[in-house]
């Protein structure tokens, strides 16, 4: 199950969003999941992040971890907002005769 996170970071306090996402990103193994990609854009106002978790089930129970929920305050004094989307791969010869 592949998960893309956007976050816009246009006007987040760096040094709390940068503690958040160091600690919640160390709770994925316990779920089985794997951040696959982190890509931060060149004027610094967003970041996208490609989880992948093995099934629902290990996804919502990451949603749920209490160590997750302990960490909500930060989230919300860090001022950073977030779209969670659920994603699948294209056929990579689609992917490419749709750039040309």
């Amino acid at each position: 199950m592949l998960i893309l996170v956007q976050i816009d970071i246009s006007q987040a306090n760096m040094s709390l969003f940068e503690d958040y996402e160091t600690q919640v990103l160390s709770l994925l193994g316990n779920h089985g999941g794997v951040l696959v990609e982190r890509l931060r854009s060149m004027d610094g106002k967003s970041e996208v992040h490609l989880l992948d978790f093995p099934d629902t089930r290990s996804f919502d129970a990451f949603r749920a971890d209490p160590a997750r929920a302990a960490l909500q305050d930060l989230w919300s004094s860090c001022g950073a907002l977030t779209t969670v989307t659920d994603v699948r791969r294209l056929d990579q010869r689609t992917a490419d005769a749709t750039v040309s």
